[in-house]
């Protein structure tokens, strides 16, 4: 594991230097679950971001789907 430095309250602060070794250890388990699983949804809601991006562009340039099957459905 890596170290990192947080903002926090200051009644945070506090209780976090009361804690036990093993509460601290439970409570940066599931800290650290919570920060990596909020990264995830930001980097998929940027991906999906872009992807409505893209398809309005696409249909104010005129792609249609009818036009997109066509073009995935031709031979090459």
């Amino acid at each position: 594991m890596e170290t990192i430095t947080i903002k926090v309250a200051e009644k945070t602060a506090r209780e976090w230097e009361k804690a036990s070794p093993e509460l601290r250890s439970h409570l940066e388990k599931q800290l650290d679950n919570q920060i990596d699983d909020l990264i995830y949804r930001s980097k998929v809601a940027k991906f999906e971001k872009s992807l409505d991006e893209i398809s309005a562009e696409a249909k104010a340039n005129g792609l249609t789907e009818e036009i997109l099957r066509e073009i995935l459905n031709e031979d090459d």
